[in-house]
């Protein structure tokens, strides 16, 4: 795994996590006292968060501000361990904006728990951003050919069907692609 960021203003829960966290894979655990201190980590240019667990409540604030700044600051994945109160209170909207909401005391089962889900749930996101980029990577392809078949349109008069017939027989006769061809048609044709 990657980096982990331990928030807690008690230095023997800060020890528990981030051994936990180590053991669970994390190569990294930085640690910070208070949510000031935790968002300057965040902030910092060579700080790749994975993982945040809020331990609250902090001596700056209760955490469940400093959850939803992480949830929209970082891609790291956020966990907050709260009262029950506090989670029966705030745990809807924290989880509808991204946050794991675990009930202290927390054990050790419910962490290990917690980063299974969490990690099922970003490798099935890495996929769909996969295919994501997949298909805009398509949606500019198709771009690219249709306005090389407006350019054909235009300059030489073609139909649609002909352009298009045109551009598919260029990619078969050459041997490349058709957005090739559509290159080559846009840098002959447009200026």
């Amino acid at each position: 795994m990657g980096t982990a960021l331990v928030v807690s203003g008690n230095s023997e829960i800060i020890k528990k996590l981030t051994s936990l966290l180590r053991d669970e894979g994390f190569t990294e655990c930085m640690t910070a006292d208070t949510a000031s201190e935790a968002r300057k980590l965040a902030e910092s240019e060579n700080t790749d968060l994975e993982l945040v667990f809020i331990y609250a409540p902090l001596a700056d604030e209760v955490g469940l501000n400093l959850s939803m700044y992480m949830t929209k600051h970082t891609s790291a994945g956020v966990f907050i361990a709260t009262g029950r109160d506090t989670a029966a209170k705030a745990g809807e909207k924290l989880s509808q904006n991204g946050v794991i909401t675990l009930i202290k005391p927390v054990s050790t089962e419910a962490v290990h728990q917690s980063l299974l889900a969490f990690r099922a749930m970003k490798c099935r996101i890495g996929l769909i951003e996969q295919k994501n980029i997949r298909l805009q990577a398509q949606l500019e392809e198709v771009k690219l050919i249709n306005r090389a078949k407006l350019v054909l349109m235009q300059c030489l008069a073609m139909s649609e069907q002909q352009a298009h017939r045109y551009i598919e027989k260029q990619a078969m006769d050459l041997r490349v692609t058709k957005s090739y061809v559509a290159q080559q048609i846009l840098r002959t044709y447009e200026i």
